[in-house]
């Protein structure tokens, strides 16, 4: 399994005060990093394998070919089922150290991007004959070195050949638009292509192409200003914890209050709506800090169709909507307040039921070292993401 981790950690640090009295003060901090996990998809119990020891991307893999590997090697059956293998990895990210001083109050973790493969690993079989009778001898095939485990020879040999492993060849698309024949820019990490001459925006799902409505916010009037449009996912959202919903942004408002007075009758007319990054991100946590801002300003945007001049740019979609859906949680938790006590009581248990999504590029105007967006003047440093 592959993915991108993110906690939120919530809490109080006590320390020592003036004349030796204590004192403590509310806490939350962000981890995020790349999540690599391998595990085995049978029964270990007599191999002494918890896993294949290396990340996946560290070695040449192959696409499953029966005939490639031969007649001769015996393939383990699988035997633990694909929602066992999500269980195990949720287990493995909701343990969390802890230190002293440190009292932890809710921990809230995202797993974003999840993909998983089935690996076939190979290792060297040698049955062993002796005084005391046969026995197997496994090596790994990389490394060489001895597996220790009590795995019977007949075992192993009990496993069928592996005639129904389902595997479909490689496909391979056209990397052309659908609609006008142009082939599509090469962004090695777009998971969204736009056409440069009909402007439409496609995605691939399923071994073919899949249109993807897609809107732009106008700019303001700024003559002689090339526009960076950066892609974000907005996601209307219903907030539900318990019996409590919060559906509209006068009831979202009240989690997240901003300090200025607004109109609350409009606010009753308005959806939630959560803005996720859907471009390239070098810093997690200076872009989930302006996602967040963004967010909790809750802007109205003009929306138009894409006709920039040639100096503006629409930049790479690198997250999927199923993933900005994740990401929304992080969103949540990322703009919880740390000694807000009744909001923190609401996100702990609340589930997000989301009812629209729509790809919306931003305009942002370079100014030093920054990136601001057009109509909030929200800054966002150029370093923090990948711009190429």
């Amino acid at each position: 399994m592959s993915g991108m981790f993110f906690q939120w950690i919530f809490g109080r640090e006590h320390y020592k005060a003036s004349y030796g009295t204590s004192a403590w003060e509310s806490f939350k901090k962000l981890r995020s990093n790349l999540w690599f996990r391998t595990f085995p998809a049978f029964d270990t119990s007599k191999w002494g394998l918890p896993s294949i020891g290396l990340r996946a991307q560290a070695v040449k893999v192959l696409p499953f070919n029966k005939q490639r590997m031969g007649s001769d090697p015996l393939l383990v059956r699988q035997t633990v089922p694909f929602k066992e293998a999500v269980n195990l990895v949720r287990h493995s990210v909701e343990s969390i150290g802890t230190a002293d001083g440190i009292d932890i109050e809710m921990v809230k973790f995202e797993l974003v991007g999840e993909r998983y493969s089935l690996l076939f690993f190979p290792f060297y079989c040698y049955a062993l004959k002796g005084s005391k009778g046969k026995s197997m001898l496994l090596v790994d095939a990389l490394s060489h070195k001895v597996i220790k485990g009590t795995v019977d020879v007949d075992e192993i040999k009990g496993n069928p050949v592996g005639d129904k492993i389902p595997y479909r060849p490689l496909r391979f698309l056209p990397f052309t638009c659908p609609n006008c024949g142009r082939d599509f820019p090469l962004k090695p990490h777009a998971k969204i292509h736009v056409c440069e001459s009909c402007a439409q925006a496609w995605q691939e799902q399923g071994g073919e192409y899949v249109s993807v409505p897609y809107r732009v916010a106008a700019a303001d009037d700024s003559s002689g200003v090339s526009w960076k449009y950066l892609p974000f996912w907005r996601l209307t959202a219903a907030i539900k914890s318990g019996q409590a919903q919060y559906r509209t942004l006068k009831e979202f408002f009240e989690l997240f209050p901003l300090p200025r007075v607004m109109d609350g009758d409009a606010l009753k007319k308005r959806n939630i709506c959560f803005y996720v990054p859907a471009f390239r991100i070098r810093d997690v946590r200076a872009v989930d800090k302006f996602a967040a801002q963004l967010t909790r300003k809750q802007p109205q945007f003009t929306e138009t169709a894409f006709s920039g001049n040639e100096q503006d740019v629409l930049y790479d979609v690198w997250l999927s909507m199923k993933d900005a859906k994740e990401m929304a949680y992080v969103l949540l938790y990322s703009m919880t307040n740390k000694d807000h006590k009744k909001t923190k009581d609401i996100v702990r248990d609340a589930e997000l039921h989301f009812v629209n999504a729509r790809l919306l590029w931003l305009p942002f105007m370079e100014k030093g070292i920054y990136l601001r967006e057009s109509q909030t003047d929200f800054a966002l440093q150029k370093n923090a993401i990948e711009l190429d």
